[in-house]
């Protein structure tokens, strides 16, 4: 969207002025007053799913089924729903009622039973209840236009529903494992294993399609616009219909034969759009706006990764939203595109920095850290939620960053470990940023171990401490990542967590599946203090000596580092994954992470961790990863599992 039409859209801003978000509609999901507001980062695609009713409406259920987002300007700013009634695992997809915005469905399957489900929204997402369970998954879910029937695949066919969920009936005809179902005109499509089924406009029973290509490959790729449509099921070529359906054939273009095929796609203007992977390992994306007849090279792929979903905000069918790895986008050209949304990251780690541009936040995901300052300004800016897209595809794999630390003698420095490999192998990069996190320098690469937490010593930026488990080690480097030294334990399983001492860099802590231990060498020896797994610390950074230690359902206290321990809070049935302080001492936070019980959201204690009590409130879920407090104390972060970051004035 051009910077024109974002501001049109909210009225001139008066110039050296900067934008500011706008107030949000009356069907927000958000709060007044001191309540959690979503601020970003953009990070997360999914299924999509638009309405007439409302063009610049666009809703998008993220891949693992459990968090609705919904936009009402084209993307500026999202609201995510509250926790679904149901343990997802796999989304099957979202659709809106044409002619009742705030009606929407999510689809998927759940993860304690493998059942299917449909779920059903009244409120513009914000609450959901189920209205459907099947024995078998649900894969998709899709209105008709005019928005009397509503349609589900599934594993046992086609359901149906007249009254909006109230009730289903299986589609006479129907074949079993029904996918993508799509409308194009007044038909509905969707397919099984390696057919194309069509149910014709008036028809009471859906027909087969003469088969796209001849492999038998089930077809895990449809989409159509008009007569156009495109199945992508056989690694090697891709199939299009021009005729809705009735006659096949492959696409054929300048990447040749040799290639295994990754995405395609016919786009709102009935553009075919085709990525590929050749046997050299090039990967390639082409655009045709004449049927395949010709094409010409696209920068998709380099730009934002493989195309996993796509639509078009009605009103606007030149301009294609397309869902991929890390987020979603809009483009006209499917050369240049601008990241829209969705704030549906899971957030590993958090710190608060001081870059050229003032206070910042940094974020680390699953695909990579992200950097923001728009989080601290008390009037949030328009755009707040895109933490700036650097035209490149973030990389998906790999780019895992659980541990991040600010420099506290110089905060512009940052340190991330970057989590690599694989499972069997694990391994991590550590990596500076000098400019807030902005832009990082590799300083070791494939280091053994997977890195779940770093932490700098604030008597000796130099000092780094590096806590890994497979193998189980605590790495150190007294030249600033220049160099490490491997301090290992091969007789623990691992550690998640590590605090540095504030006066001596020789002393740390260390927590971990065995228990909390102490080392004052530097990580060569450690001593046990505490038995029981043992989560987070976090130390009081003006008052030496006070510690704050989760453990499993339990938090312990202690005031002369460590010689004594009070369990306090040993009530608690959660899974305390965090722990962070104010800047003044004054207050201590902890973040409940889903790990087999459910999540508590965010405790504060005002008293040095003997009291505690929730300030979840209006968070819209519970599992928190990671928090952190701007270094003014006026903002409180907390990193979440499927919502990326949220803040909370305190």
């Amino acid at each position: 969207m051009a910077f024109g039409t974002v501001f049109g859209a909210f009225g001139a801003v008066p110039a050296g002025a900067e934008p500011v978000a706008p107030a949000d509609p009356p069907t927000s999901l958000t709060t007044r007053g001191n309540e959690w507001r979503q601020v970003g980062p953009n990070g997360s695609g999914g299924k999509l799913a638009f309405t007439p009713a409302r063009p610049a409406r666009a809703y998008v259920l993220t891949p693992i089924g459990n968090v609705v987002f919904r936009t009402d300007d084209r993307g500026t700013t999202w609201q995510q729903g509250n926790a679904l009634p149901v343990n997802a695992t796999d989304a099957g997809g979202v659709a809106a009622s044409p002619v009742r915005p705030d009606v929407v469905f999510a689809a998927g399957v759940e993860r304690d039973h493998w059942r299917g489900y449909v779920l059903r929204s009244t409120d513009a997402g914000r609450t959901f209840s189920q209205v459907l369970d099947t024995p078998d998954r649900v894969s998709g879910v899709v209105f008709d236009p005019t928005g009397a029937r509503l349609y589900a695949t599934a594993g046992d066919g086609v359901r149906i529903s007249t009254d909006h969920g109230n009730t289903w009936r299986l589609l006479p005809g129907a074949p079993t494992d029904a996918r993508n179902p799509k409308f194009t005109g007044s038909d509905l499509y969707f397919t099984s294993g390696a057919d194309v089924w069509v149910l014709r406009q008036g028809a009471r029973t859906p027909v087969k399609l003469p088969r796209p290509g001849s492999t038998g490959a089930r077809v895990d790729q449809f989409t159509g616009t008009g007569g156009t449509l495109v199945a992508r099921g056989d690694l090697q070529v891709a199939q299009v219909s021009t005729d809705r359906g009735a006659h096949w054939r492959a696409l054929r273009g300048p990447w040749g034969t040799d290639v295994v095929v990754l995405a395609a796609i016919v786009d709102g203007s009935g553009r075919l759009h085709i990525q590929v992977n050749r046997s050299t390992g090039e990967m390639e994306q082409w655009g045709s706006r004449d049927n395949g007849r010709t094409w010409r090279a696209e920068a998709g792929l380099d730009r934002i990764d493989l195309y996993e979903a796509t639509g078009t905000f009605p009103g606007r069918p030149g301009t294609d939203v397309i869902s991929a790895g890390a987020g979603i986008y809009t483009t006209d050209d499917h050369q240049s595109f601008r990241r829209i949304g969705v704030p549906g990251s899971e957030v590993l780690s958090l710190t608060v920095t001081r870059g050229a541009s003032g206070p910042a936040i940094v974020a680390g995901t699953m695909t990579g850290s992200y950097q923001s300052s728009a989080p601290l300004k008390r009037q949030l800016p328009l755009g707040y939620q895109e933490w700036g897209f650097s035209d490149t595809a973030p990389h998906t794999f790999g780019n895992r960053v659980d541990g991040l630390a600010t420099d506290p003698s110089n905060p512009s420095t940052v340190y991330r470990v970057r989590n690599t490999c694989n499972d069997e192998q694990p391994c991590f990069y550590l990596e500076k940023s000098t400019d807030a996190g902005r832009r990082w320098t590799t300083l070791q690469t494939a280091v053994p171990g997977k890195a779940l937490a770093i932490s700098v010593s604030p008597a000796d930026p130099k000092r780094l401490y590096v806590a890994t488990h497979s193998p189980s080690a605590v790495y150190t480097s007294n030249d600033g990542g220049e160099s490490l030294v491997q301090n290992g334990h091969d007789d623990l399983n691992g550690f998640t967590s590590v605090a540095v001492d504030r006066v001596d860099p020789d002393s740390a802590w260390l927590g971990g599946p065995d228990g909390l231990f102490r080392t004052t060498d530097g990580g060569v020896t450690l001593h046990k203090v505490l038995d029981g797994w043992v989560s987070a610390i976090a130390l009081n950074p003006r008052t030496p000596g006070h510690a704050v230690i989760a453990a499993r359902d339990a938090i312990y206290v202690t005031t002369d580092d460590g010689k004594h321990l009070t369990k306090v809070a040993g009530d608690l049935t959660g899974y305390l994954g965090s722990l962070t302080f104010s800047p003044d001492g004054s207050t201590v936070f902890a973040g409940s992470h889903y790990y087999h019980t459910p999540a508590l959201g965010v405790l504060r204690s005002t008293d040095g961790g003997r009291t505690w009590g929730s300030i979840t409130r209006n968070l819209p879920e519970p599992s928190v990863s990671s928090l952190t407090v701007s270094a003014d104390g006026r903002w409180l972060f907390a990193g979440t599992t499927y919502g990326s970051v949220h803040r909370l004035a305190v």
